[in-house]
C-alpha cells in the first residue's frame, strides 16, 4: 500500500484498452446481473467529477499532494467509466447520450447539503482532511474489492482483463488515500471528528447517486457467499489499523444488513 505520489503524478493516464478487441465481448457470456452492476459502476464512476468539484472547496486542496492527486484521481476514473461503458455498448446494451450529464445531476439533496457542510466545516476545524481521506480509503478499497470479485466470477474474459486494468488505477488510489489518512489521523482531535462522520454518514458506494435498493441489490450481488465474506472483512480489517479506528466495521455491517433483506 506504498504509493510514491511524483511516480504516480508522471506515470498517470487513462486506461488503456487499445489492445483489447472490444467488439468480440459479445462473443462471451454475459448475464443480466452482470450488465445491471457494471451500471451501476459507470455511473459512479462517471460522478467522480461532481466529487472533485466539492473537494475543490475544502481544506483538503491545502495540502500540495492532495492538490495535484485529485485531478489525476478524476481522469483516471471518469475513463473507467467510459471503458465499462464501451464494453456494455459492444454487448448490446444502450444508453441514452446524455446519461453521464444526467447521472452527474443526480446527486441526492443530502449528499449536497453534506458538500456544503464539509466546505463550512473547514473554517472551524482543520481536521476534516483526515475524514476526507478516510471516506476516500474506504470508498477506493470497497470498489477494489467489488472489481475483484467480479473479475474473478465472470466467464467474459473481455470484462475480465478490462477489470484486471481498472483494478490495478483502483489500487493506486487506495494506496494514496490509506498513507496520507494515517498522516492526518495522527492527532486525537481528527481521530474523533473522523469517527464521527463516518458513524453518523458514512454510506457504500454510489449510495446517494444510486437509489438505496440499488445500491443494497450490488452489495448482495458482489458480496454474497465465501469470497464476498472475505473481502468484506479485509475492507473494515484494513480500515481498523488507521489511528483511531480499531471500531471499524461500518462496510460489514452494511453487507449483512443487505444479505439479511435478500433472504
Amino acid at each position: 500500500m506504498n504509493m510514491n505520489i511524483e511516480s504516480y503524478l508522471r506515470n498517470s493516464k487513462k486506461v488503456d484498452l487499445s489492445d483489447i478487441d472490444t467488439a468480440s465481448a459479445a462473443d462471451f457470456p454475459l448475464t443480466p446481473e452482470e450488465a445491471r452492476c457494471l451500471t451501476y459502476m459507470m455511473d459512479v464512476e462517471s460522478h467522480t467529477i461532481m466529487y472533485l468539484r466539492g473537494l475543490l472547496n475544502t481544506c483538503a486542496v491545502d495540502d500540495p499532494e492532495i492538490a495535484a492527486f485529485l485531478p489525476c484521481w478524476a481522469y483516471e476514473e471518469l475513463f473507467h467509466g467510459r471503458a465499462l461503458q464501451q464494453f456494455l455498448e459492444a454487448c448490446g446494451v444502450c444508453f441514452a447520450p446524455g446519461r453521464s450529464a444526467e447521472v452527474r445531476n443526480s446527486a441526492s439533496l443530502s449528499e449536497r447539503i453534506q458538500e456544503a457542510g464539509a466546505s463550512l466545516l473547514c473554517r472551524f476545524t482543520p481536521h476534516l482532511t483526515a475524514a476526507y481521506l478516510t471516506w476516500g480509503a474506504v470508498q477506493e478499497l470497497s470498489t477494489l474489492e467489488g472489481y475483484g470479485l467480479l473479475e474473478r466470477s465472470t466467464h467474459n474474459p473481455i470484462l475480465a482483463e478490462i477489470l484486471r486494468r481498472i483494478i490495478k488505477d483502483e489500487r493506486r488510489h487506495f494506496a494514496f488515500y490509506y498513507n496520507k489518512a494515517k498522516t492526518y489521523l495522527a492527532p486525537p482531535a481528527a481521530q474523533r471528528l473522523t469517527s464521527f462522520l463516518l458513524r453518523r454518514f458514512w454510506n457504500p458506494v454510489g449510495q446517494g447517486i444510486k437509489s438505496a435498493p440499488d445500491t443494497r441489490w450490488m452489495l448482495q450481488f458482489l458480496f454474497a457467499g465465501g469470497r464476498g465474506l472475505d473481502a468484506s472483512r479485509r475492507i473494515d480489517s484494513a480500515i481498523s489499523r488507521l489511528p483511531g479506528l480499531a471500531w471499524f466495521d461500518l462496510f460489514g455491517q452494511s453487507r449483512r444488513s443487505a444479505v439479511a433483506a435478500a433472504v
